[in-house]
């Protein structure tokens, strides 16, 4: 659960709330399923609303303008129910300390859904019933009830829209400009009888089709697109966690690697140091003093390089996060390098002075690995050709580009570079951890790693890490 954790931490913030949109589609996942809910019922909350609204509209402006005879008083009073019922749920919802359950949820909406259908029924009946066009409503009400809720709940909804029209089949209040026959005429027809006037029922029924239409559309594209962008971040939160997982296996590879390691090194050096002391005192010089030498400075080189992978996760332990300008961090890069006179740094717009605050060591570490590949790609095909790492500042961020003069990379090396164990060099030059690992250290930092080879040749790594807070 931490890795997950840890993960979906790493993620920007805007993919944190794909991330979580990720499990509100997930209805085998409770507290997910409660969120996809929250989601759908805000929506469904300011539909009825709206829908509250606009009925009182109709009812004004048919009863106005239109002259028709309707029952206004019953029909504003049922209004009103919608409008109660939407201020308790608005309430409901406010006064919950904690999420409230999905069985909370589907309760309350199914109820909601299902006082709409009696309330849409009662005013059909009152106006009409299987005349009246605003029946179209029956349609929007059942396609909400198969978004926001389970499949039973929506089909216990389609059998009782089905009985109330039953029921408005039997009986309801008729309306006489809803039975005017010229409504089952075409407009050419109409207009051949020398009827001039389009009847209201035709208009009713246009403007009940397309408010059904555009509201079903609309809550039927918001879900797909929910559950694109659900399928997005959960393939991103696999991958991340994937790596994750890569990256404890290395943690555990290398401490195991240390550990191990530590003891046959303290033995080499004590041996060495041995020799060389004997050798010295017993005043021999020449080359076989130099190599002891030479032995002893890479068994001590080997002992620092144990330390940096006492590792969790495969990130380097560098103790805290400091402050340091960009030109302090390259210069961190380049001192332990061996071919640092090989690397031309440059920078723009005053980015040597930019401040990061980062565990020095740790980033150091995962740049010098960058820059080295570049010096070992550049040698296949020049040995004093050199690689070169530009500094730009641009706005809150730091961005490096270390550019090589090698022979490149195809897209499919390209594709994999990042992967570890995956590596283009000769059998016991590399292991292809290098790429993978400074990749991992500048994405937990908040930043980003990306390779490309450009059509003039080498290869170009792009590394973006945010600066300090001011």
């Amino acid at each position: 659960m931490d890795t997950v954790i840890g993960v979906w931490r790493r993620l920007p913030q805007a993919e944190q709330a794909a991330a979580t949109i990720s499990y509100v589609t997930d209805t085998t996942t409770t507290s997910g399923g409660s969120r996809r809910l929250a989601i759908n019922a805000e929506w469904f909350g300011r539909l009825r609303s709206v829908a509250a609204i606009g009925q009182l509209v109709t009812i004004a402006f048919v009863a106005g303008p239109l002259g028709v005879d309707a029952p206004v008083l019953p029909l504003v009073l049922l209004v009103g129910v919608t409008l109660v019922s939407s201020a308790l749920f608005w309430w409901w919802q406010a006064s919950h300390v904690t999420p409230p359950s999905r069985t909370e949820w589907h309760t309350v909406l199914g109820g909601l859904m299902l006082l709409d259908l009696a309330v849409l029924t009662a005013m059909l009946a009152l106006t009409g019933g299987p005349t009246n066009p605003f029946m179209f409503f029956y349609f929007v009400n059942l396609a909400l009830s198969g978004v926001v809720l389970t499949a039973g709940w929506a089909w216990a909804l389609s059998v009782l829209a089905i009985l109330a029209f039953a029921v408005l089949s039997i009986t309801h209040h008729p309306i006489d400009v809803l039975r005017d026959p010229w409504r089952l005429e075409s407009l050419e027809t109409l207009r051949a009888q020398g009827v001039a006037d389009t009847p209201i029922a035709i208009i009713g029924a246009w403007l009940a089709f397309a408010t059904s239409s555009v509201v079903i559309v609309y809550f039927t594209t918001r879900l797909t697109s929910e559950l694109r962008a659900s399928d997005r971040a959960r393939r991103r939160v696999e991958k991340e966690m994937a790596r994750a997982e890569k990256l404890e296996a290395l943690g555990t590879l290398a401490a195991g690697a240390a550990h191990e390691l530590a003891s046959p090194l303290s033995t080499i050096a004590v041996a060495v140091s041995e020799a060389h002391r004997e050798l010295v005192q017993q005043g021999v010089e020449g080359p076989v003093v130099e190599d002891l030498e030479l032995v002893r400075r890479e068994v001590t080189r080997c002992r620092s390089i144990l330390d940096r992978m006492a590792t969790r996760s495969g990130q380097p332990a560098a103790g805290l996060p400091e402050r340091l300008t960009a030109e302090e961090l390259i210069g961190d890069v380049l001192d332990e390098l061996a071919a640092a006179g090989r690397v031309d740094v440059e920078w723009k717009n005053a980015a040597a002075d930019a401040e990061l605050y980062v565990p020095a060591v740790a980033l150091a570490q995962a740049i010098r690995a960058v820059v080295k590949n570049g010096l070992d790609a550049t040698d296949t095909v020049d040995p004093t050709g050199r690689v070169t790492v530009r500094g730009d500042h641009l706005a809150n961020k730091l961005r490096l580009e270390i550019a090589d003069r090698g022979p490149g990379m195809p897209a499919a090396v390209i594709a994999r570079a990042g992967e570890p164990f995956f590596t283009t060099k000769a059998a016991g030059s590399g292991m292809g951890l290098g790429l993978f690992l400074a990749r991992s250290v500048i994405e937990r930092l908040g930043g980003s790693l990306r390779l490309e080879s450009p059509k003039a040749g080498g290869a170009l790594v792009t590394i973006v890490l945010p600066l300090a807070d001011a």
